[in-house]
């Protein structure tokens, strides 16, 4: 396939972005799709107006495109991915991969059923800084994978919430911390080339004192943290979402040979390595700051330090080639999974869960019926709630603010929509 490939995007909010980089890396927006009329009029007028839109996903699915790129509600993937796929289309997914363990089953076995490419969104992986410690990890002179941690905090004041989330029951308002963890645990896999084989989950509950959830429409926790073991016997420490007080990213690569890492407000990456392993280098503690390379330096006009970009590249390389990506089906599962049963594992005294592999037919039929899940709208008996405490209502106050300030929000978006 050498013609530009054809995209069509679910979600016209976070799905500009995603378009954006596919167009970066000779792909052609065809057709938009979002409930959303006043959205979906936006994102056309940012993307040229060329685009045939949709507020219908199965007619979007009718027209010629190659692929699309999934960026609707993150707990509603599966079924967009199944529909698209039994409609020969190429999928690019948004995290999560998976809501519960019952879709993870059923997109496995919707991706090994075509023949058409998978790709999960996660875009963490392709910093910078990451990509570079890939590359020293590969070259073998660090040794061993032995301990790793990543973090993903992102603290939201409620105003910042109402562009976000459109009610308590879109599912910004109520998911657990764990279930958004692929930005924490994609970066370790795609490093070290590990996979996770338990997890313990510990959460941080509802803050009570805390403006940033009382203010807002938020019926979880504040953040949670989650430990795992790997397919090497390596250990990782992962936050996922968290509220804390310190924005950013952080991620430490520790193996038998030396040690990778950067935290928050410094891009630059440190390497530090013992006098005794290595006595003829002459610093063993080095920071640097690295860069793309030059054929990619586009991608740093894209979102997500260049992530963005990079999705879609390796999107675009496995569609032309026909291999599966690095980031497919299996791995996005595993990635998953672990913010499922990270949170199962919080709510039975952090006990201890394998993470089942998806790659062996026998292992999913335990799971194909297992819907367990924290959405309250789907609440029923068995089922968990979103919070450790149990019910939060947000205060009236809360649903005020939301009120007045979303009505802004709409109405700048009917705005830029004309």
């Amino acid at each position: 396939m050498t013609s530009a490939l054809k995209i069509g995007v679910f979600g016209a909010s976070r799905g500009v972005s995603l378009a954006f980089g596919a167009r970066a890396n000779g792909m052609k927006i065809t057709a938009l799709c979002d409930q959303n009329e006043d959205l979906l009029r936006r994102a056309n007028k940012h993307l040229g107006g060329t685009c045939q839109t949709f507020t219908d996903y199965s007619k979007m699915l009718e027209t010629d495109i190659d692929a699309v790129l999934l960026a609707n509600y993150a707990t509603e993937h599966v079924w967009a991915a199944v529909e698209a796929l039994a409609a020969d289309k190429h999928v690019m997914s948004e995290c999560m991969a998976c809501f519960t363990l019952a879709e993870a089953v059923q997109l496995v076995e919707a991706v090994e059923k075509s023949d058409k490419i998978y790709m999960l969104a996660e875009n963490y992986p392709f910093f910078a800084q990451n990509q570079e410690m890939k590359r020293l990890f590969d070259s073998g002179k660090y040794g061993k994978f032995i301990y790793g941690e990543c973090e993903y905090v992102h603290p939201i004041p409620a105003k910042g919430m109402v562009s976000l989330y459109s009610g308590m029951d879109h599912w910004r308002s109520w998911l657990p911390s764990t279930y958004y963890c692929t930005h924490s645990m994609g970066p370790i896999m795609y490093i070290t080339g590990t996979r996770p084989t338990t997890v313990n989950g510990f959460i941080f509950p509802y803050d009570y004192d805390d403006p940033l959830m009382t203010n807002s429409l938020r019926q979880g926790d504040s953040g949670a943290m989650l430990v795992c073991k790997m397919d090497n016997e390596s250990v990782v420490k992962l936050l996922p979402w968290n509220n804390l007080r310190d924005h950013g990213q952080r991620c430490r690569i520790c193996c038998n040979r030396g040690t990778m890492e950067y935290t928050q407000g410094d891009p630059r990456l440190r390497l530090h390595t013992e006098p005794f392993d290595f006595p003829d280098e002459p610093r063993n503690n080095e920071w640097y700051q690295p860069n793309f390379p030059l054929e990619h330096r586009e991608a740093l006009r894209h979102g997500h330090g260049g992530g963005d970009y990079f999705t879609s590249f390796y999107f675009a390389q496995a569609i032309r080639t026909g291999i599966q990506p690095f980031l497919d089906v299996y791995r996005a599962i595993d990635m998953t999974i672990i913010g499922i049963l990270g949170y199962r594992s919080a709510l039975e005294n952090s006990t201890t869960f394998t993470i089942p592999d998806f790659r062996q037919r026998e292992i999913r039929d335990q799971y194909r019926h297992d819907d367990w899940n924290p959405n309250p709208r789907l609440h029923r008996l068995g089922m968990p709630l979103p919070s450790v405490r149990g019910k939060i209502t947000p205060s009236a106050a809360a649903m005020e603010l939301f009120a007045a300030e979303r009505a802004a929000f709409d109405q700048k978006i009917r705005e830029e929509s004309k």
